[in-house]
């Protein structure tokens, strides 16, 4: 009997769905924007102008997401994404042309702040009611690759730049920033409708239409049939539902994807840039390459593309957990570490945490995809928008206490990472009983297993 040869199929699978993927490469390059930013208000910023210019871009982000359900269903949700696109062109002009004016570049980081909350409610969205069950991971997956390509270029050019150079670094910035939101804007002609959006407006013919160009060949078939009545039941289902039931049915997914999504501001912080940038200053003293930023950044970025290339084949809940477990004890050991005081004026001592922050932001950044991805399968349809705006405004508000409230200093910094890292710990425990697996199974099955509150499948 012949043996089929599973590359074969995994080829052949992405060969079908590909297209899916391309079809959102629009906002991948509005979140490189926002990565820029993010970097920034998390520290990496070479000029520094006030607590304002630093937390600005949460506000931003915070207010995106206020308005983004309410606008998401004006009319076809691709032609949604020119606003933010729009936001993010102007933000940067008004960079580049008022560098040197402080109130200017806040009033850009707002700008661009509004357009990556607008793009993230509206990406999640999208991406999971046009992913099939075998690319779904991999589509959601790029919001965080977005946002690390971002900012590790911040972060290199932030490590590298000298007070000799006559240009201001805001300039550099917004000039990317332009760059990026042209390329985006020239990728919206690959974008595709959500099928479920249009289902739930009746219009079953450009629904049927919107799957068959969603799965190459672009031909109807009777794969793409089943397709079509698979997404009909979730839609029918969903809308069968009254907003009550809705509502209660959008709690528990809630109160789990909450905390952790906000896992992400204790790895991506102030804090830890913070007390990364004083460990790498005194571990490297005299060197004449400043060479940690480079590494902290790639580890970071290379933890959202391992992840990427895995969350299908291998799933959502054992790395993601393993990873955030592998982050609390790297912050846990950097607390104790900066608790002796006379550590931090020796090398040794700086140059093992330093190594271990570094680590921290590799597991961090394979922790982060599961986080959208969950988001995106987790919530009934109805409210779903409205749930996942909520998420998001939660997670960057965290940021902006974060930012507002810390204030570095050595017993600082070990309470802050002794008690992140046990927050995470215990968060890690909850979820492996709590989260569940939602490899290869459609939105209605993953709708489905979040209504269970208990959950220990790992795989």
């Amino acid at each position: 009997m012949a043996t089929i040869n599973p590359t074969y199929i995994n080829k052949s699978r992405f060969w079908i769905d590909g297209i899916q993927t391309i079809a959102l490469v629009s906002d991948v390059f509005i979140f490189i924007t926002g990565g820029f930013h993010l970097a920034v208000s998390v520290g990496w910023s070479y000029i520094v102008y006030s607590l304002h210019f630093y937390y600005c871009w949460f506000i931003g982000v915070a207010i995106g997401c206020i308005l983004a359900p309410l606008l998401i269903n004006w009319k076809r949700r691709r032609l949604f994404i020119f606003s933010p696109i729009l936001l993010v062109i102007v933000s940067a002009i008004v960079t580049i042309s008022a560098c040197n004016n402080t109130n200017a570049l806040i009033a850009a980081r707002y700008l661009n702040g509004i357009a990556i909350g607008l793009t993230t409610v509206s990406f999640i969205m999208h991406a999971s009611e046009i992913a099939s069950e075998h690319s779904r991971g991999y589509c959601l997956c790029l919001e965080q690759i977005g946002l690390a390509c971002g900012a590790y270029v911040q972060m290199l050019y932030t490590g590298y730049w000298s007070s000799e150079v006559d240009f201001n670094p805001y300039c550099l910035q917004g000039i990317f920033c332009i760059v990026f939101g042209v390329i985006a804007l020239m990728f919206t002609f690959t974008s595709i409708d959500s099928p479920v959006l249009h289902l739930r407006h009746g219009d079953e013919p450009e629904a049927l239409n919107c799957i068959v160009r969603l799965y190459r060949p672009p031909v109807m078939s009777n794969a793409k049939q089943v397709i079509f009545n698979k997404l009909k039941e979730y839609v029918t289902m969903n809308e069968s539902m009254s907003l009550g039931q809705c509502f209660m049915q959008s709690l528990g997914p809630l109160l789990r994807i909450l905390p952790y999504r906000c896992m992400l501001s204790f790895i991506v912080a102030l804090p830890i840039v913070e007390t990364f940038q004083w460990s790498e200053g005194v571990s490297t003293a005299g060197s004449v390459i400043n060479w940690p930023p480079t590494l902290y950044g790639l580890l970071s970025a290379l933890g959202v593309l391992v992840t990427f290339s895995i969350i299908e084949a291998i799933g959502r809940k054992a790395v993601s957990l393993f990873s955030l477990l592998c982050a609390a004890g790297m912050t846990i050991g950097v607390g104790i570490i900066f608790n002796d005081t006379i550590a931090l004026i020796n090398s040794t001592k700086m140059a093992t945490a330093c190594a271990l922050l570094m680590i921290a932001q590799l597991f961090g950044g394979i922790f982060a995809p599961s986080t959208t991805v969950y988001m995106g399968e987790a919530f009934p349809l109805r409210l779903k928008r409205y749930f996942i705006a909520f998420t998001v405004l939660v997670q960057y508000m965290v940021d902006l206490i974060i930012v507002c409230t810390f204030t570095f200093s050595p017993d600082n910094v070990f309470v802050y990472c002794l008690v992140t890292g046990v927050l995470m710990c215990v968060a890690c425990l909850i979820f492996a009983f709590t989260m569940p697996e939602t490899r290869k199974t459609t939105l209605l099955e993953t709708q489905q297993l979040f209504s269970y509150g208990l959950h220990l499948r790992f795989y």
